[in-house]
């Protein structure tokens, strides 16, 4: 995304002002495109309670700015025609200070922190979802598109062209799409772009979500991002990859070490496996995201890490002989997650990490579910949270997750998970009715 000239912005009829809530959810405010100049200058007036929730009443008086770095016309045009340009924005206070509570701000203070050390972060998502027909069928959200499996080259293109005009939209906002193929079950897709800065890569994971949805609908279809949408089939993972560099060196590398993995890189994978039920939290915050944390359905719940078993929650991807490949993934999170939140997290863990010299436990190259309780206890790989409540008690007792957050944000955070429970315990499902409804 470059900085936009005078000509591109007035290349474009309206300008969509992004934001994003702590929820993670991505908001707008459209204006005319004549509006730009005097909203560089002074932003736009925002209600704090759209950012944190109803339960923050005291932040009324925030303001929006866009970021001009940001800035990028929308390949697609309006259904009556018109040119749409888009922009993120960042959160101001009266003051003129960056709100400390906006995800945008959260996440460059959790970088800033990083290079203040001498490493700069790199992050890359893939993020599973669903392409279905919304008629046909009786599952609620609808019917998958295909009947694919793992990687398949169908026959039937429809759903491939949904991806494709997914890919060139992509490519139009100034993403590098790397590819797209199918995944695992019945109409599930994966999208991957190439890795980037943490802030690049979190706004560009919120677009490409919104891309998908607008272009599915276009064909008749729709992407579903949701953790778990169909109970018979697996759930959509967001698989987040995450490494260091010093600018010029990857830190994450050691040709002199037997597996070349550097110490440095062992510290930050112990550091993440120290804050892991803090981080599912962050990473799996939605009602749904819990029928996905299931032991024993692909699913990985345990607090181990891997150099080659992909059934693990933490996995070293990439390959010695390219040092600046080397990194991270994690495989717990969920596409509902917050990726500015969640990045924050990670970052933290990783500083926590290193600072106190952690060392992981061994590797676990099996899958944790065919070990015993006994192995899993002798091997120190403990379970991660299962249960939102347990998740969300584990990220506000985490000092290191509510220091590098900020207290605010986690109390928003965690106040408008507990709501989306409420209202949960409130819907009966068909399941409930056909277990009860004739109980003696």
């Amino acid at each position: 995304m470059t900085q936009p000239t005078t000509v591109a912005v007035q290349d474009v009829d309206f300008i969509q002002l992004l934001f994003v809530d702590t929820a993670g959810r991505l908001k707008s405010l459209e204006v005319p495109a004549e509006r730009w100049d005097e909203l560089i200058e002074g932003g736009w007036t925002l209600d704090g309670s759209v950012l944190l929730g109803h339960s923050e009443p005291g932040f009324s008086d925030l303001r929006l700015r866009p970021d001009p770095e940001t800035f990028l016309r929308r390949p697609w045009d309006s259904p009556g025609g018109r040119r749409i340009g888009m922009v993120f924005c960042d959160v101001l206070k009266a003051d003129g200070e960056l709100f400390e509570a906006a995800p945008r701000t959260v996440l460059r203070k959790g970088v800033l922190a990083l290079q203040e050390r001498g490493m700069a972060p790199s992050f890359g998502v893939e993020a599973e979802f669903y392409l279905v027909r919304p008629t046909g069928g009786t599952m609620p959200g609808g019917t998958p598109a295909d009947t694919s499996g793992y990687w398949d080259l169908a026959a039937d293109e429809e759903a491939d062209e949904v991806c494709r005009d997914i890919s060139s939209a992509l490519a139009g906002m100034g993403f590098k799409v790397s590819g797209h193929h199918h995944e695992v079950c019945a109409g599930q897709r994966e999208i991957v772009f190439e890795h980037d800065t943490a802030l690049r890569t979190a706004d560009r994971f919120l677009l490409l979500k919104h891309t998908a949805r607008v272009m599915a609908r276009r064909r008749g279809m729709r992407a579903i991002f949701m953790p778990k949408p169909f109970p018979h089939l697996y759930g959509n993972a967001l698989h987040v990859h995450a490494s260091l560099h010093d600018g010029a060196h990857p830190l994450f590398a050691d040709a002199t070490a037997v597996d070349g993995l550097s110490p440095l890189f062992r510290q930050a994978i112990a550091g993440v496996l120290e804050h892991s039920p803090a981080l599912t939290a962050l990473g799996n915050p939605g009602v749904n995201s819990y029928k996905r944390l299931v032991p024993g359905s692909g699913t990985p719940v345990h607090r181990s890490w891997a150099r080659h078993n992909r059934s693990t929650a933490f996995k070293v991807a990439g390959d010695p002989a390219s040092p600046a490949s080397l990194r991270l993934e994690l495989r717990s999170p969920d596409p509902s997650a917050n990726p500015y939140l969640l990045f924050t997290g990670i970052l933290a863990a990783f500083a926590d990490g290193i600072d106190r010299a952690l060392k992981p436990a061994d590797p676990c190259e099996e899958p944790a579910d065919t070990l015993t309780p006994g192995e899993l206890a002798a091997r120190g790989i403990g379970q991660l949270p299962t249960e939102m409540s347990t998740a969300l008690r584990a990220l506000e007792s985490d000092p290191v997750m509510v220091g590098s957050l900020g207290e605010l944000t986690v109390r928003s955070f965690t106040t408008g998970c507990r709501a989306q429970w409420a209202d949960s315990q409130r819907v009966i499902t068909p399941w409930e009715f056909e277990q009860y409804a004739e109980q003696p």
